[in-house]
Formats: structure tokens, sequence, C-alpha cells
């Protein structure tokens, strides 16, 4: 029998302002490069040259959408950020076990070390913090579905699993009242 756990769960960045202003930074890039190759630059060259400024325009503001994968194999929690949907990188790998605090995000205690935030923009943000090797105390702030979050309860050490089922069974209890 094969008791191996699997499971993975892709979120959308939350948009920020900061997000907003770079498209429309990059749109307003576009439409001043574009209209100083058509005036500027003859016909035939400005035309490929616009093509290419609205590439480029396009390829940037792709790059500033982002998601994050949350992918839980046994034990082993890796959060990857992925960006414009063509590139992929590595935020943070940790073993469920290690976890020194696991919890919703509003019931969160103080904190002092390296934060890395993969929230999406839906769901209920939760907190785990461990101590990696080299950046020593780190709180992962991410948005788990259920299935993330069974699979996570079956691997926390003892203490943090009996409290996360007590606040389980507690809202589930609200929820239903």
């Amino acid at each position: 029998m094969n008791n191996d756990f699997y499971t993975e769960y892709l979120v959308s960045k939350a948009p920020t302002g900061g997000d907003t202003v770079k498209k429309l930074l990059i749109g307003l890039g576009t439409a001043i490069l574009s209209a100083a190759a058509f005036w500027f630059i003859f016909f035939p060259i400005s035309l490929f040259i616009i093509v290419g400024i609205f590439y480029g325009a396009y390829y940037l503001m792709t790059g500033v959408d982002a998601e994050y994968e949350y992918i839980l194999t046994n034990s082993d929690l890796d959060i990857d950020k992925i960006i414009g949907k063509r590139k992929r990188k590595r935020l943070v790998s940790a073993s469920i076990d290690s976890f020194t605090a696991f919890g919703k995000l509003s019931e969160a205690g103080d904190f002092s070390g390296t934060t890395v935030l993969a929230a999406g923009s839906e769901g209920e943000a939760y907190y785990a913090d461990f101590v990696h090797k080299t950046e020593g105390n780190v709180r992962i702030i991410f948005t788990p579905n259920e299935r993330i979050l069974d699979g996570m309860e079956l691997f926390l050490p003892r203490q943090l699993r009996i409290e996360f089922k007590k606040n389980r069974v507690r809202l589930t209890k609200e929820t239903e009242e």
C-alpha cells in the first residue's frame, strides 16, 4: 500500500497599485515611442519598429502578472512564483514537519525574520514559521485550498496538528450556526 501524498494548487497574485502603475507607464511609453517612430522614421521601417514596440510592451505587461504554485509532496512544501506564465522561480522549500508555528494569518503573533509573501487574491491567508538553514527564521504567507490544508495536517508536528484541528472544528461549528 502506497501512502504518498501529492497535490498542487495554482493561485493568482493579488494585483497591487504598483502593478497598475507599471502597466500604465508601459502603455504610455508604448504610445510615445510609437508616435515618435511614426513621425520621425520613414514608413516601411517605422512599421517594423512599431510592431517591435508593441511586442515589447506586451512582453513587459504580461511580466507584471504573477501566479503562485503550491506543491505538496508528502511533508515537503514547495512554493514557486510563475511570472507571465513563462518564467518559474522557486520561492521557498520547507518541510512541514519542521514548522514551529502554523495557522491563519489573522491569528499570527509578532515575527522577526524573513517573510515570503506568496498569497493569492482569493481565499484565507495562512502563515507557517520555520527555521531555514541559511536564512534563519522564515515566515511563509500563503492562501492554500482545502486539499493543501488537508495534506499539511497529515505532516504537521503533533502540537501544531492538535491546535490546527481544534481551530478547524471550531470554525466549522461557527459557520454551521
